[in-house]
């Protein structure tokens, strides 16, 4: 019994060192997410809207995980819509950066889900491969460099 104990606990110690530094690398990682798309300024944004871009839930990432965001989409016609990105952690394969940063994905593994004008209810379902983050600070490459190195490391909790 005493033996049976002592391996518990030892079990119980190796999963807590095991999920305290994933848990730490996805908060890194979902801060620097969060921290380029609210510096993106959006009249960079415009191949995907006219209007503003409110931030409703920013970058997360779930127990089992999914990386999810949602953003509404205010039109200067007073309209508006909403769009859910979700995908899975483990279906990353890289990350890019043209004149935005992306983050590159398994072939559709990102579901979008949007509403219809004017409404909170996710109805449209369509998926993809890649995920415009938000526009770099071109002059700092820095920003992207940083992303790969906290993208290394969250990988390796999620491709075994």
């Amino acid at each position: 019994m005493k033996n049976f104990f002592i391996i518990t606990l030892i079990a119980l110690f190796q999963i807590n060192t095991y999920a305290q530094p994933k848990q730490q690398s996805e908060k890194a990682f979902v801060a620097e997410l969060n921290n380029i798309l609210k510096n993106t300024k959006e009249e960079n944004e415009g191949f995907k809207f006219d209007g503003e871009k409110i931030i409703e839930q920013e970058f997360a990432i779930n127990e089992q995980g999914i990386l999810s965001l949602i953003i509404r989409y205010n039109n200067r016609d007073g309209t508006f819509y909403k769009s859910r990105m979700e995908a899975p952690i483990n279906k990353i394969q890289g990350l890019s950066y043209d004149l935005y940063l992306i983050l590159e994905f398994d072939d559709d593994a990102i579901t979008w889900h949007k509403t219809a004008i004017n409404s909170s209810e996710f109805t449209d379902k369509s998926t993809s491969s890649y995920l415009h983050i938000g526009v770099p600070w071109p002059e700092d490459i820095r920003h992207k460099e940083n992303l790969q190195k906290l993208l290394n490391e969250l990988l390796k909790y999620y491709k075994n």
